[in-house]
């Protein structure tokens, strides 16, 4: 990364820190000994609170669930979520960090990888590849253009577990995970924050909120993030600018406007490195490499992101008490990648000394070519009224929509040998040509991907009180999914080729639950949903077909009503068909494939949270899977665990706040551990990846309106295997070189933080 850049970035970044605070300076002055604004609640107040500002560890609303928001004690829906306050005392510096201590949710499943927040729920991979949601709406991934979000920008994430098709069309079915953005308040607040840490990390952020004026019914926010920092990954680095200003005006008693925006703009290196599965995995006779270890070319710039939207949120209540909501963004994702990265790993000194190469004791990284210039577009509308009716003893929430998605990515990929590099002394040399290599395999090869997704969806929803204890919740949705795809691989032996999919979709969900007087409540549901066609064709050069899933569950939530907290248990399982499975009757020299397969998981939850009037706080989870490949045209696979997903996984994070009346007053300490069972790297279940348990920490001390904290995540510095895939040379190089089959990916090592905190 050039000197200018780095330059403008903390320029940047100081002076938006200065005028921030002179915004807070003045706004405090001027505010102060003032009587603040009546607070007006526009629309359903439950939805409100989902979107407002959520301190502590036990949320009560949740903005997912319902589209427009549903308490989460009653919701018939299995949903955790986490507040900002969770986030910052946990040291969260991802989306993937945050839901970390989530049930059903198993982060970062491909290891430490800045590209994306990749995560799965419920055995089922719910980002790369598909789509994150911000504020309730799409931001799908295309080939490589994977959004990051920043974890300040956000007042909560949700995790809304279990099948979604019938609140958001196109998912898989383990789930999704939904950011809500900070919005503009009316009470004037600012908050200025210095962080310091490992691996030379340096960041200034700032949050600012408040109205124009004292009686203006325009308020505003402006968020920002400045950070230079390197990574656990020699020549990686994890720099990143952004701000988002928002803007809300109160349009007479019964209208709100809200205007979000964001502009993000990050430089980082290759931090996905996959390394030899000897020396990670297995042993090595000639070394190990640690998770430090840089696999590709340092001479190549790596990944640069620009990722911007703009939208906007109106509310309207109509004299009738009919009420309309409206959400809209256009966003913009521009990804240039250039990189390097181990195609598969030889002996190269034995080899050229004239050896017979070990693959037990590799030393050289044959290096592959990885070019991207994506660029992508999408805009999402979604357009709901919501009206209340009573029937008796029957209370009822209509909800009926519109929603509307357009996406549009152009990429151009370049592929092709870029030497070898020895992963000891970091030395990169050109042999591979001269050990009798196929030619074909040491050009340079380009490619594209251009696609094209289009998604309608009509939705509509009851959710229902019966009697004051009775919850029935019914959801139907139908969905027009169109596709287009244009590509070529940049690769040997590829030709163009075009995938064009119209699909339709009929989606729905029944839930039942009853809220005694005790807090109790018992819940039952069945729904359905689809995702999009897998990527490719078959042999014949047919596009496939929607993927479809169903899901029983049952649990018991409880609220307990002598103290602050919130428990849930909940039985689940879900199957899905029309997965992909070899084609047993292609007799072509490239593999095919065909829909005849299918997966079924069930598994068992349990997550708690309290917070009591002593000072202690405690979050808790655990979570079962009995994931298995249930049909498969290759025998040997049918009753296979899912790839990457743990039979068990669990996390604990107790947090103690000392009293005011004590002399340690403004101290609080929190410590937590993560566990992630034993699971297997691939879906053959030849490779078993070890179980792993991390521990955190953090310690705060907080006076008048300053605050010193300190956050450790794996403590230990534990390293572990996250991932672990074929090597993409492995069966296309002569046998005499004798390439290691695997390249693994490890996870996130230690993270130490120093962070101080000023609020006005």
């Amino acid at each position: 990364m050039g000197i200018h850049y780095k330059s403008a970035l903390l320029s940047g970044s100081s002076i938006g820190l200065l005028l921030l605070t002179g915004i807070a300076a003045a706004q405090e002055a001027s505010s102060s000994n003032q009587d603040l604004d009546e607070v007006v609640v526009y629309g359903s107040t439950v939805a409100e609170d989902a979107l407002a500002p959520t301190l502590g560890y036990v949320p009560t609303e949740t903005a997912s669930a319902g589209r427009i928001g549903l308490p989460i004690e009653e919701t018939p829906r299995s949903v955790s979520v986490v507040s900002s306050q969770q986030m910052e005392d946990q040291g969260a510096e991802s989306i993937v960090d945050a839901i970390s201590y989530s049930a059903g949710v198993v982060p970062a499943i491909y290891g430490f990888d800045l590209r994306y927040d990749n995560y799965a729920i419920r055995g089922f991979e719910s980002a790369v590849g598909g789509l994150n949601y911000r504020d309730g709406l799409p931001l799908r991934i295309f080939a490589w253009g994977g959004w990051n979000i920043e974890p300040f920008g956000v007042e909560r994430v949700e995790v809304l577990r279990g099948p979604s098709s019938d609140l958001f069309g196109a998912n898989q079915p383990g789930g999704l995970v939904n950011t809500v953005t900070k919005r503009p308040q009316e009470e004037f607040s600012a908050v200025l924050q210095a962080t310091y840490g490992n691996n030379n990390r340096k960041q200034l952020a700032a949050d600012v909120t408040g109205s124009l004026s004292e009686d203006s019914p325009i308020s505003y926010r402006i968020v920002g993030v400045g950070r230079l920092s390197d990574t656990q990954v020699d020549d990686v680095h994890d720099d990143r600018l952004y701000i988002a200003p928002s803007v809300t005006a109160k349009l007479g008693d019964k209208t709100k406007l809200t205007l979000l925006a964001q502009y993000q703009k990050d430089f980082q290196g290759e931090s996905w490195q996959i390394l030899p599965q000897h020396g990670t995995l297995l042993s090595n006779s000639q070394g190990s490499f640690d998770y430090d270890t840089f696999a590709g070319d340092p001479d190549r710039n790596g990944l640069e992101r620009d990722q911007h939207y703009v939208g906007y949120e109106l509310d309207h209540q109509f004299d009738n008490g009919l009420e309309l909501y409206q959400r809209a963004r256009i966003a913009y994702n521009k990804i240039t990648y250039d990189g390097a990265y181990n195609g598969g790993a030889v002996d190269l000194d034995t080899l050229l000394a004239g050896g017979a190469p070990q693959v037990s004791g590799v030393d050289t990284a044959i290096l592959v070519k990885n070019e991207v210039e994506e660029t992508g577009y999408q805009g999402s509308i979604d357009t709901a009224l919501k009206y209340d009716a009573n029937f008796g003893g029957v209370e009822t929430q209509f909800i009926a929509g519109l929603d509307y998605y357009k996406g549009y990515s152009e990429a151009d990929l370049g592929s092709g040998y870029a030497g070898e590099k020895n992963l000891f002394t970091g030395e990169i040399t050109n042999q591979l040509p001269s050990l009798g290599v196929n030619p074909a395999l040491l050009k340079d090869y380009t490619g594209f991907s251009d696609q094209s997704v289009t998604q309608t969806g009509l939705y509509a929803a009851a959710n229902s009180k019966i009697f004051d204890k009775f919850r029935l919740d019914l959801n139907i949705r139908h969905d027009w999914l169109d596709r287009d795809v244009k590509g070529e691989r940049p690769e040997p032996g590829s030709s163009p080729a075009r995938e064009q999919t119209f699909d339709r979709a009929l989606t729905g969900r029944i839930g039942v639950s009853y809220v005694s007087d005790y807090g109790i409540t018992p819940f039952a549901s069945f729904g359905t949903s689809f995702d999009a066609p897998p990527a490719g064709m078959t042999k014949e050069g047919k596009a496939f077909k929607p993927t479809h899933a169903e899901q029983f569950e049952v649990g018991v939530k409880y609220a307990p009503t002598n103290f602050d907290g919130f428990f849930s248990v909940a039985g689940f399982q879900i199957t899905k068909d029309n997965v992909l499975t070899n084609d047993p009757n292609n007799t072509g020299p490239l593999p095919a494939s065909i829909q005849a397969g299918e997966v079924r998981v069930r598994g068992i939850e349990f997550e708690g949270a309290i917070e009591l009037y002593s000072g202690l706080s405690a979050l808790g989870n655990y979570t079962y899977l009995d994931t298995e490949v249930t049909k498969d045209t290759t025998a040997s696979l049918v009753g296979n665990q899912l790839e990457r997903i743990p039979e068990h996984a669990g996390s604990l994070w107790l947090k103690y706040n000392f009293a005011d009346d004590t002399w340690l007053k403004g101290l609080s300490v929190a410590a937590g551990a993560r566990y992630l069972g034993e699971r297997f790297g691939d879906n053959e279940n030849a490779i078993k990846l070890d179980a792993v348990t991390l521990f955190d920490a953090a310690l705060s001390y907080e006076y008048r309106n300053l605050k010193l904290s300190f956050t450790g995540r794996n403590l230990a510095d534990k390293s572990y295997i996250s991932h672990c895939g074929k090597a993409s040379l492995a069966s296309l190089v002569p046998a005499a070189l004798n390439v290691d089959s695997h390249n693994c990916t490890y996870g996130k090592g230690r993270e130490l933080r120093l962070q101080l905190t000023s609020t006005f």
